[in-house]
């Protein structure tokens, strides 16, 4: 597993010192507590909307639901970052259906004009796996890059995700959740964990390849 569970007394959190261990990163090997494991997502969150510059202090946001049990942690970590600024916050959801990609595809279709700034619960495997399945099929259906979505590679302005930096595993420890596996289980979400496994770290690289113009233009991508 890319992070794990620990009940071993002899672990401390690598931050506080704790011996409540949440989780462990297999990628850094750094031990986390559940405070400071929520400390650390938080701060992915602001460094990735810093980074990229996807929200500015006045926008008028609205945070997309999945339907999916990690709506509540992101709405948590992102309200809770989101309080510092005098912004306004309205929760829409996605359509339903039963693949996460399929439903944010069909969300973007519907074209709806002044939504305002649009956060989508798209995380670290997501922007992996959508990568994954570019460089497989050829389909540049939705991309994420640098946190913005793009749809057919032209970018969706307005619509960004500033979670491509937390990694599923991390935010189902921080809710004690389980690993969701439905019925139709994503190919590419599972050759995500399955590559993470086996080279601990491997999301993290992607994520920082896919910054770069040169890589991007060698596997395909020219935006238009």
């Amino acid at each position: 597993m890319n992070g794990s569970l620990s009940t071993k007394n002899a672990l401390r959190c690598s931050r506080c010192g704790s011996s409540n261990v949440l989780i462990v990163r297999r990628y850094s090997g750094e031990a986390l507590c559940r405070r400071c494991l929520r400390d650390s997502l938080l701060s992915r969150i602001k460094r990735t909307i810093s980074r990229y510059k996807l929200l500015k202090r006045d926008d008028n946001i609205i945070f997309i639901r999945s339907g999916l049990k990690r709506d509540d942690l992101l709405w948590d970590l992102f309200s809770e970052i989101e309080s510092e600024f005098p912004v306004s916050i309205r929760e829409e959801r996605l359509p339903p259906h039963e693949d996460l990609w399929e439903a944010v595809l069909a969300f973007l279709k519907e074209g709806e004009e002044d939504k305002g700034k649009v956060v989508l619960p798209l995380l670290l495997d997501d922007v992996v796996g959508l990568l994954l399945r570019f460089i497989f099929t050829g389909s540049p259906s939705l991309l994420v890059l640098k946190g913005k979505v793009f749809l057919a590679l032209r970018e969706v302005l307005g619509h960004v995700s500033p979670f491509v930096e937390i990694p599923a595993e991390e935010l189902l420890a921080l809710g004690e959740l389980e690993e969701m596996k439905p019925d139709f289980e994503n190919i590419y979400l599972k050759l995500v964990r399955k590559l993470e496994e086996e080279n601990p770290g491997m999301r993290f690289n992607v994520l920082r390849v896919s910054e770069r113009e040169d890589f991007l233009r060698s596997i395909g991508i020219v935006f238009r």
